[in-house]
């Protein structure tokens, strides 16, 4: 049996649904109303791979408030792996994930793998899907829409991200 570890942190604007993302994902709960993140927050995940494999996801949600960007970088350090979300009822969370991804990449400059993920998909959606794909093609990223409040996709960005960095290290 072997034992896989990771460090992926989760970042974008504050209020975009991150810790509910984490939360649906680690927990199966789920909450209209959270309190905003202080700093960071960790959570560690197992997932079972293929035979009696296992890979064991250290996440970190980094608090999107401005006032907590000096932190961010001591959080990123050691990362493997990162979700750039933004809610697909928020255009200027949207606009804001261009400089979430050269937080990314200042820290860890080899380019890590990084999912762009629309949180909140069971909301009417506001931001143009033409910008998004064409976003991702920019910056050579995966998309993918999820719902925490409906358990949509919730799980398969995690196995993604986990799918990403096992090829990326040749696991």
């Amino acid at each position: 049996m072997k034992i896989f570890t990771s460090k992926v942190v989760v970042v974008g604007d504050q209020e975009v649904g991150k810790t509910s993302l984490l939360l649906k994902y680690s927990k199966n709960t789920f909450q209209e109303n959270y309190k905003p993140t202080l700093g960071a927050d960790f959570i560690i995940k197992e997932e079972k791979l293929e035979g009696d494999d296992e890979f064991h996801l250290y996440l970190w949600d980094l608090a999107g408030h401005p006032s907590f960007s000096i932190l961010r970088a001591y959080y990123m350090h050691g990362a493997n792996g990162a979700l750039v979300c933004f809610a697909l009822n928020s255009n200027s969370s949207f606009d804001s994930i261009d400089n979430w991804l050269k937080d990314v990449y200042r820290v860890r400059p080899q380019k890590i793998p990084v999912i762009l993920v629309g949180t909140k998909s069971d909301t009417d959606q506001e931001v143009d899907q033409d910008k998004i794909d064409n976003f991702c093609a920019e910056n050579e990223l995966a998309f993918m829409k999820t719902s925490s409040k409906e358990s949509y996709n919730v799980r398969e960005v995690f196995l993604k991200i986990i799918e990403m960095i096992m090829e990326q290290n040749k696991l």
